[in-house]
């Protein structure tokens, strides 16, 4: 095989194979996790009656936080810290994501990291909700 021929080749590969991976992007069952979407009620009990409330609750995609930002509006985020896996806490003074573990702290709009140890952010999920229930739609 010529020089010229082999390079070719390898750049067409690398081509199709970067096409291949972008055309899978955003979807999430292309990444082993399932299409779900999670329906959380809430009523008197539930802390998400509350602005600033939160639960953790399962899915698919392993832990959630789901934290209440308004009248009807929600964030929510994988609840597993980035650093070693500890289930992260809202903390409500600082309005951020806390790992009980080793303190990382997590902001809980963007779900970036704020303070070390961790330093990849923890995962967004799309939350949409009423006074009376909220959905977490995992895998899209």
């Amino acid at each position: 095989m010529e020089c010229g021929n082999r390079r070719e080749f390898l750049v067409k590969s690398a081509l199709a194979a970067t096409g291949i991976v972008l055309s899978l992007s955003g979807t999430g069952s292309a990444f082993g996790i399932p299409f779900e979407d999670i329906t959380v009620p809430i009523d008197d009990k539930s802390r998400l009656n509350k602005i600033g409330g939160s639960v953790v609750v399962d899915s698919t995609a392993g832990k959630l936080i789901i934290l209440r930002t308004g009248e009807a509006a929600f964030a929510a985020f994988s609840a597993k810290c980035t650093h070693k896996g500890g289930i992260v806490e809202f903390d409500q003074a600082s309005k951020q994501f806390v790992c009980p573990k080793h303190g990382s702290r997590f902001n809980s709009t963007t779900g970036s990291v704020t303070e070390g140890p961790a330093e990849s952010p923890i995962a967004s999920f799309a939350a949409a909700g009423t006074s009376a229930s909220v959905t977490v739609t995992v895998g899209s």
